[in-house]
């Protein structure tokens, strides 16, 4: 983990906590309890309930969450963000912490929000995405996935509208 100050704090997603690269023992960590859920069986809990006690559980706020999902839905990612997803970003908002995240669509939402995030075990996004939806036959633009396309009846996929280089981590879109 890049070097960080006394008083930084940080969320952990899903994907962090399997890394198992962070000591879970320290009081920097926060997660939320449907972090936590998502890991409930398997070796792993073993692990988490180990540091469960001394790891910071905070839900966050309904406005934290209202902002995460006005910020995805302005970015295209809000079809790509599950709950646990959205509570990882507005808990990080709301405290004022980096998310640790291997989730690219988490990435993406937290620099539009100017929170920083950082990649648990693969390299973070370069770039802000905002997405739209084209269809695959005639290349019709969507804002929103409607399954097919209204004039050829072709499938939607995700196609980005446009990108914009990420300067530092903590930019505003």
């Amino acid at each position: 983990m890049p070097s960080h100050s006394i008083d930084e704090k940080f969320v952990l997603d899903t994907s962090a906590i399997l890394s198992r690269k962070f000591d879970l023992s320290s009081s920097l960590f926060y997660v939320t309890n449907s972090i936590l859920k998502e890991i409930e069986k398997g070796k792993i809990s073993r692990y988490l309930e180990m540091a469960e006690s001394s790891l910071n559980i905070i839900n966050p706020d309904a406005d934290s969450v209202a902002r995460v999902k006005r910020a995805a839905q302005k970015t295209g990612d809000i079809n790509r963000l599950s709950p646990t997803d959205i509570d990882a970003v507005a808990l990080a908002l709301q405290i004022g912490a980096t998310l640790i995240t291997d989730d690219y669509s988490m990435q993406n939402v937290s620099n539009v929000l100017g929170i920083k995030a950082i990649s648990a075990s693969i390299k973070e996004i370069g770039k802000v995405i905002e997405w739209v939806y084209r269809c695959t036959g005639c290349g019709r633009i969507y804002e929103e996935n409607i399954g097919s396309c209204r004039i050829c009846g072709h499938a939607l996929k995700n196609y980005p509208r446009k990108t914009r280089k990420i300067q530092g981590n903590n930019e505003e879109a």
